[in-house]
């Protein structure tokens, strides 16, 4: 028997017939998915519309709701297929389309074989599954075990048109969160030109919402932004082939009064890594519409009979406890049901990259010399970065012949990555698999292979092209190359990085009718890659990165366990873009690395401290410096790398809360799992005369327990430093002793710890 999920009532036999003169029953049917904290509740109309009633704090299943969608008569408003008082403008729905009263955005849209565009979508049947199934060729969130999950299946039908869509909803015990997604079966002897095929739509009643988004651009990634929802819609959206760093594929959307703390909020983002739209639509009655799915722009899937079409996956979060409340629902559930089982609690192993202490100019004495710099600053692994594979000497060239430079590596990366390995070290490579240089082996045998116009000349993008990875030859080529490296057993990391979006979008291998498809068969086939290769090395962490935070989203963590959040790697242009990502993102799946200075991207010189400060609160830890920064600032270098390893099961497990944010001044706090241990980050931009003092209040500590200051052996209260604060740091030019203050000059630093007693 069911636990999570609730149906009452009765279906009706025919839902086609003459709506009006049929009476509303009390015992229709009301599906209520709940766990403890959380319910979302709707019902079937007696027309077969679903129609959307609660998604919130837990109401308990019942008979009757005391606010259900009204029947009213509205002056120059169209009824519903003769439905008396019934228009379809102004009754929230769950899965709505176009063409029959409804004129705002819809879920569906498709063109039929008559050559029209009206879809009408009523109930045909439901079932309750435990679990969760998994969706065919996209990454998805997985289920919960022993009973912890369950998924109610509501399939809807077009009888005119003989289609089935099929709406997926799973609710979870422990997780205050659900996943939603579609299935769209052609069962007619026609094909169907789908043009809207959102994965979920959320009808919202009058409030004074507001929302928060996460925009930005290379190295300035993830800036939130809040503000509220005028009349009209309101569209957040990439149409790169990326998901893109412009607009993160997640919204947040409250009420008004929400702060950090306290409040509503709904939160809401997409398990899927290329085109998407989120829109968030004021109706003309103040309703709001919240749809999220792939982008309708330039797309279009042509489906055959007898296929189905499958929408990615989108997830609602709700909380009563404002935006650090949502974030710690996102974290929780992105480390236990988003990131690769292998590595949600596996502490990230401390490295040193290449690339900014060489850039391309590597080879395999100066990776063996790197080697034992990484050794002896006590650091666990070493990262070749881009330069390793034949002939690239600049980024010019050689993108897509992934073997070795003869000239730079005479044995073989294997036989580096053996002699690292036989240092006590572990081994990670750089690839950018999914592009190709025009001045390549591989683009000479195949000019075909990319994503291309025919007789339309190609943009570049970093002298680089985008291959095809719809085509099976392009991602088995793909696969074999990567599959013979990591087959010696010594690659303990791969750096999966990407460097430009997509242009003159179009496939060699598909015809005129299914050009629009290119998009998302490129991410199909992008998924099929990369599962086939972290099925195959379970073991072997991979690290997504697209220029940074191109391609930051739920769909590429569902396979690899961290991404390299950002390019801007200086630590003050860094702290927006950490702050931002932690609406959704957990420390876990963050990586960071310890930059050279002056910074190669802003020119800031910034102190070894505030470097080593900012990138503590990500879990993947690291440095990329240059021999002589190395010998300048080791024995501080070995200090820190020893302190990352000491703490790195905390930025696994530990929880994350924003206590401050704004332009100059940054307060984050990160709890260990089991509460024992607290990490205050405090951080100051710019130094100005005679500030006042500050303080700042702990939260989710144990008011009955007491907790000892790390700095000077003070034991406080927990409910003292929640309700009363705790000192920062006094920022001052004219210092007389340490002990109380910030390091003098900008871009000041601390890390506060407590323990409990």
């Amino acid at each position: 028997m069911s636990t999570l999920i609730h149906v009452s009532g009765t279906a009706r036999e025919n839902y086609t017939t003459d709506a009006s003169a049929q009476e509303a029953t009390q015992n229709g049917l009301v599906f209520n998915l709940s766990n403890q904290r959380i319910s979302y509740v709707f019902r079937v109309s007696r027309e077969g519309i679903l129609e959307h009633l609660h998604f919130g704090a837990r109401v308990s299943p019942q008979t009757d709701y005391p606010s259900v969608p009204r029947r009213l008569h509205r002056g120059c408003v169209l009824e519903f297929q003769d439905s008396l008082d019934y228009n379809l403008t102004d009754i929230p729905q769950e899965y709505p389309v176009f063409g029959t009263t409804d004129n705002r955005t819809p879920a569906f849209h498709a063109q039929n074989c008559a050559g029209n565009t009206t879809t009408v979508l009523r109930y045909v049947s439901h079932q309750v599954v435990n679990d969760k199934p998994a969706l065919t060729g996209l990454p998805s969130a997985r289920g919960a075990d022993h009973g912890a999950s369950e998924t109610l299946i509501v399939s809807l039908g077009d009888a005119e048109l003989n289609l089935l869509v099929r709406l997926h909803y799973t609710i979870y015990a422990e997780h205050d969160l659900i996943a939603r997604s579609v299935e769209i079966n052609n069962q007619s002897t026609s094909s169907i030109n789908i043009t809207h095929a959102m994965s979920s739509s959320l009808d919202l009643p009058c409030a004074d919402y507001e929302v928060l988004h996460l925009h930005g651009t290379w190295a300035r990634e993830m800036n939130a932004q809040r503000h509220a929802i005028p009349y009209g819609r309101f569209v957040l959206e990439s149409a790169t082939g990326t998901s893109g760093n412009v607009h993160n594929p997640f919204i947040a959307l409250m009420d008004s009064t929400t702060t950090e703390h306290h409040g509503d909020v709904i939160g809401t983002a997409l398990v899927y890594s290329g085109n998407f739209a989120i829109s968030v639509e004021r109706g003309e009655f103040g309703a709001v519409r919240l749809t999220s799915g792939i982008n309708p722009f330039n797309f279009a899937w042509n489906l055959a009979p007898g296929e189905t079409f499958t929408s990615p996956e989108s997830l609602h979060v709700f909380s009563a406890d404002g935006l650090n409340g949502m974030s710690q629902v996102w974290h929780r559930f992105v480390r236990e049901q988003i990131s690769p089982p292998a590595f949600k609690s596996q502490p990230r192993p401390t490295y040193l990259n290449s690339w900014e202490a060489a850039y391309f100019d590597i080879d395999e004495d100066s990776v063996l010399a790197l080697a034992d710099r990484t050794k002896a600053l006590g650091l666990e692994m070493l990262v070749v970065d881009d330069g390793w594979f034949e002939g690239r000497n600049d980024d010019t060239t050689s993108l897509g012949d992934w073997f070795a430079d003869a000239k730079k590596f005479p044995n073989g990366i294997e036989s580096v990555a053996a002699k690292v390995k036989a240092k006590g070290l572990k081994f990670g490579l750089w690839f950018e698999p999914e592009m190709v240089n025009p001045d390549s082996q591989l683009f000479r045998a195949h000019p075909d292979w990319i994503i291309g116009v025919p007789q339309r000349s190609s943009s570049k993008g970093r002298n680089q092209l985008t291959l095809d990875l719809g085509r099976i030859e392009v991602q088995q080529y793909l696969f074999d190359c990567i599959d013979k490296l990591l087959a010696c057993g010594d690659i303990d990391y791969v750096k999966w990085d990407m460097n430009r979006t997509m242009s003159e979008i179009g496939s060699f291998a598909l015809d005129a009718s299914r050009q629009q498809e290119t998009a998302h068969r490129y991410l199909l086939g992008v998924y099929a890659l990369v599962g086939r290769l972290v099925a195959k090395y379970p073991n072997v962490l991979f690290e997504n990165c697209a220029s940074g935070g191109n391609r930051f989203d739920l769909g590429m963590l569902s396979y690899m366990a961290q991404t390299w959040t950002s390019d801007m790697s200086e630590p003050i242009g860094r702290l927006p873009i950490q702050n931002g990502a932690s609406y959704v993102f957990p420390p876990s799946v963050l990586a960071s690395y310890i930059c050279p200075v002056p910074s190669h991207l802003n020119g800031r010189q910034v102190s070894l401290q505030t470097r080593a400060d900012v990138g503590f609160f990500c879990a993947a830890r690291g440095l990329s410096l240059n021999a002589n920064d190395v010998d300048q600032d080791f024995e501080a270098l070995a200090a820190h790398a020893q302190h990352y390893q000491q703490t790195a099961q905390d930025a696994v497990e530990g929880s994350f809360f924003r206590l401050r944010y704004d332009q100059n001044e940054v307060c984050w706090q990160l709890m260990s799992a089991d509460g024992a241990r607290i990490y205050l980050g405090y951080f100051h931009i710019l130094s100005e005369a005679n500030l006042p003092l500050r303080r700042i209040r702990l939260v989710a500590l144990d008011p009955q327990q007491q907790y000892r200051l790390a700095d000077n052996d003070h034991v406080y209260g927990g409910d003292a430093l929640m309700h009363l604060g705790l000192d920062l740091p006094h920022v001052c030019a004219m210092q007389r002793s340490s002990a109380d203050y910030l390091p003098q000059g900008d871009f000041a630093s601390r890390i506060i710890v407590l323990t409990r007693q």
